[in-house]
């Protein structure tokens, strides 16, 4: 199993393959901007195509990778 840490590039992982934090770890998510926003905390990367998009507690997806991508924040517990 990957963990996001181990996710450095969009062919880090396999097509549909995902990866969930680290244990006692989490991420939160920002716009290039800094900006940030209320979406929860990431439960999972998943790869689509060539792109890699962060999956939140909230239930929406932010793309991590290519044009107008989030930042992950780690977040120590």
């Amino acid at each position: 199993m990957k963990f996001i840490c181990d996710v450095r590039q969009v062919n880090d992982l396999a097509e549909g393959e995902t990866a969930p934090p680290e244990p006692d770890m989490g991420y939160e998510l920002r716009s290039l901007a800094g900006d940030n926003f209320a979406a929860g905390v990431v439960e999972y990367l998943v790869r689509r195509g060539e792109t890699i998009f962060a999956t939140t507690t909230a239930g929406e997806e932010f793309a991590v990778t290519g044009k107008n991508a989030h930042v992950l924040v780690p977040l120590g517990f």
